[in-house]
């Protein structure tokens, strides 16, 4: 942290004992006590008064922080607060997505909080890769239940539409090509940014699906042991509050098909429709092998969880 953004006398570092504790609480997403203690060895313990700035916009993503009491504001001009209470990520979403920070993050009440360079905790996920498929599927189900819970979540389950020739042209007619399949991929936001082997060796795992206007596309209630992508055609998601129009190319379902948990939508087929199928556990073993991908994947969940921390007042990861 630069020596500007937090005053010295609001900064002081926790004992041992505090500090593993904090870690434990705080980042409480590892699966072993060597992961635990690679943590520890990352993460100061530091105390920050009220009216001190953590980092501002526009700076680099050097550092992140996990909230362990306290509340943090992140502002931003003529966007609403971000206002993280108690406990919650800060800086994370940046971390995953860019550069530098798109807020700053101003403590509103006297907070105690893990810091992590954010180097150090890149190498931590690519040397724990457990550790990142964790945070990924904790992430894709808080934007699921949080996107369910609003009142109309069609804004929030658009897919892009693109423009190419790749875009118009029909496959009903012929198998999809492999090459085509990977740069459905690379232009789908899910996996913008990997690499062309990662998404090469996706694309060849694929299964083709071809379904019949009415046909079911995914059901509620059963696990999703594959992961759906719309490729042509056009579906509807039956939600708890209703039905939502999906069509283009993307997750049938966003990003309930990356979430591990039961599906809360089922979605039918309203068209003539193609959806590519990958099986969970070879998108796993994809990302262990490529961890780009796995980025890939983080900083698409990360983006759908700024557009929600937009609607609302309060989040708990920024």
């Amino acid at each position: 942290m630069s020596p500007d953004a937090v005053a010295t006398p609001d900064h002081r570092e926790a004992d041992e004992g505090q500090r593993e504790l904090a870690v434990r609480i705080g980042l409480g997403l590892f699966a072993s006590e060597a992961e635990l203690h690679h943590l520890i060895a990352i993460a100061r313990q530091i105390d920050v008064g009220a009216g001190q700035v953590l980092f501002e916009r526009g700076q680099p993503v050097t550092t992140m922080f996990q909230l362990v009491d306290g509340d943090v504001e992140l502002q931003a001009p003529e966007r609403p607060a971000w206002r993280v209470a108690q406990r919650g990520a800060i800086g994370f979403l940046d971390f995953a997505r860019h550069a530098v920070h798109e807020r700053t993050a101003k403590v509103t009440r006297p907070a105690q909080l893990l810091e992590l360079d954010a180097s150090d905790y890149r190498d931590y996920l690519e040397d724990n890769y457990e550790v990142g498929q964790r945070i990924r599927d904790r992430l894709c189900e808080e934007v699921t239940a949080s996107i369910l819970a609003t009142a109309d979540p069609a804004p929030l389950l658009a897919l892009e539409r693109g423009d190419g020739e790749l875009d118009a042209r029909s496959f009903f007619e012929i198998e999809i090509p492999v090459v085509d399949r990977l740069l459905m991929l690379s232009r789908m936001a899910p996996f913008r940014g990997a690499s062309v082997q990662a998404l090469a060796n996706l694309a060849q795992c694929a299964a083709e699906r071809r379904i019949e206007p009415g046909g079911l596309v995914t059901q509620h209630g059963t696990d999703p042991r594959m992961i759906s992508l719309l490729v042509e055609g056009a579906i509807e998601l039956e939600l708890p509050t209703g039905r939502v129009a999906r069509s283009g190319r993307g997750l049938v379902a966003h990003l309930e098909e990356l979430a591990p948990g039961p599906r809360r939508t089922t979605a039918v087929a309203t068209a003539p429709t193609i959806v590519l199928d990958i099986d969970r556990d070879d998108l796993i073993d994809r990302v262990e092998e490529h961890f780009d991908l796995g980025m890939t994947l983080l900083a698409f969940a990360a983006a759908e969880q700024a557009r929600i921390n937009d609607l609302t007042t309060t989040c708990r990861v920024a």
